[in-house]
């Protein structure tokens, strides 16, 4: 006999991984309501012919107790240990990522080379002599690695993937880098012999037959646990009584309108839509909701009968002439996701709604990546088998100065409601990597089960709010 009903907004890996936690215990009743026909979101995979496709290059590390275990347990021997190989390509050329300082000085342009050098020295005085706290990210990476390399790198990739850098808040660049300061990171990052584990990940894990077996093995266990799962489902209404969420409604993919009684609600879809799906509650929840926004994300492939051709299994392009800012390639992570003699190159970066790109037809936006790709040499128009675009809306958080007051008013329904819980990086507004997400899953669940003490709302600031995203 079910006691108690939990339903689960988001089948991405964060709302899999409380479902999958959840389904482990026989009393509750656990539903996911999914608007893709598919589970994992962007940590998804898919299949095309003879090709499994990633949406995006993706990796499994984790600094988190115990994530690495639940993960081997779930898996078994899918799972593989891959060394990481990444570069960035600048100037003509590719380089090891993350840069070092001996290679700038030999490589680069001699210009840019002593810009890079001035600018670093310059900024070692200017925070001796100065204690003011940097606001922004440009303010931020400026204090951290200087001018020069700002300019060359930081300024351009955080244009391209989040947006105007002197408009974002530091916390990105908190989040986003690992920079325990300047004279740290020139330790750690540009000098070192040996890999700092807690700022780059020398191994990760990797499924053998893509990233999206995660998710995928994640929802097998938790259906056969009784979890049921509503694919292709929009949810419209989010019902409050008594002080209390008690119910969701949602448009099946049947087009059928339903209504699934809930005791308990995990929120992992973006978490600006809860002012249209709770209308009633609050008339500023909705314009609150609208000033907390994120960028869309496209993946263009390009299905190719050739061999590997990539340096690394994924390239930055920080330089301007490319629209793009990531170049991947499937075959790196495991060459069972392609057919013998050939490769999947991925293109991905994000954009805002009102972006041209984001309106382009598949056609038109891949002549283009093939004009920017062409100097790179990487193939040739005839040994294109195949090519097109998958799309993502609302994914990529931006964080603009001011956007944690607008996230605090949204995050107080938690404390309004107490059996709301919003985790997941579109459902918190939290860039985290799939280690955190599950992680945030595996916390919920377990405070739902009644195996953690405190309040909810307290864990955002024991553990959450620390996260780091190791690259």
């Amino acid at each position: 006999m079910k006691q108690k009903r939990v339903v689960v907004l988001g089948a991405g890996v964060t709302g899999l991984a409380a479902a999958y936690r959840l389904s482990k215990c026989p009393e509750l009743d656990v539903h996911v309501i999914e608007k893709r026909g598919a589970v994992g979101g962007l940590c998804g995979s898919f299949k095309d012919g003879d090709f499994v496709l990633d949406y995006g290059p993706h990796k499994f590390y984790t600094l988190l107790d115990g994530i690495v275990d639940e993960l081997k347990e779930l898996m078994g021997d899918e799972l593989m240990e891959r060394d990481k190989a990444q570069s960035i390509y600048m100037h003509g050329r590719y380089y090891t990522y993350p840069l070092k300082m001996t290679e700038m000085l030999t490589r680069f342009p001699l210009s840019e080379s002593l810009k890079i050098l001035f600018s670093y020295g310059t900024q070692l005085l200017k925070n001796f002599v100065s204690n003011k706290d940097a606001v922004t990210y440009e303010e931020f990476i400026k204090e951290r690695f200087g001018s020069g390399l700002y300019q060359s790198i930081f300024a351009p990739m955080a244009e391209k993937i989040y947006g105007d850098p002197s408009q974002l808040d530091r916390k990105l660049a908190e989040v986003r880098i690992s920079s325990p300061g300047l004279l740290s990171v020139v330790k750690q990052l540009l000098f070192r012999s040996k890999i700092d584990k807690s700022i780059q990940a020398p191994k990760f894990h990797y499924p053998q037959m893509g990233y999206g077996r995660i998710p995928e093995k994640m929802k097998e266990v938790a259906e056969s646990n009784g979890a049921c799962f509503h694919l292709g489902a929009e949810v419209t209404r989010v019902e409050v009584e008594n002080g209390k969420i008690a119910a969701v409604r949602f448009t099946s993919s049947a087009g059928e309108q339903q209504r699934l009684v809930c005791d308990e609600l995990v929120y992992t879809i973006p978490i600006a839509q809860i002012g249209k799906l709770m209308p009633d509650y609050s008339p500023r929840l909705d314009s609150v909701c609208e000033k907390v926004r994120s960028r869309n994300v496209i993946i263009y492939y390009f299905l190719l009968k050739s061999d590997p051709i990539l340096p690394s299994m994924w390239v930055f392009f920080p330089e301007q002439e490319f629209r793009f800012g990531r170049l991947s390639e499937m075959t790196k992570f495991s060459p069972s996701t392609t057919p013998e003699g050939h490769t999947a190159l991925m293109v991905d970066f994000t954009c805002d709604p009102e972006d041209p790109v984001w309106k382009m037809s598949d056609q038109t936006l891949g002549d283009m990546l093939l004009s920017q790709l062409e100097p790179l040499n990487l193939f040739k128009a005839d040994q294109v088998v195949k090519r097109f675009s998958k799309r993502f809306q609302s994914f990529y958080p931006v964080y603009n100065v001011g956007f944690q007051r607008h996230l605090n008013e949204i995050r107080e329904l938690e404390d309004r409601f107490k059996n709301l819980y919003f985790i997941g990086r579109t459902g918190d507004f939290n860039y985290n990597n799939a280690d955190q997400c599950m992680d945030m899953g595996f916390q919920a669940a377990d405070h739902i089960l009644g195996r953690r003490d405190g309040e909810w709302t307290g864990l955002r600031t024991e553990r959450f709010d620390r996260y780091k995203i190791v690259d």
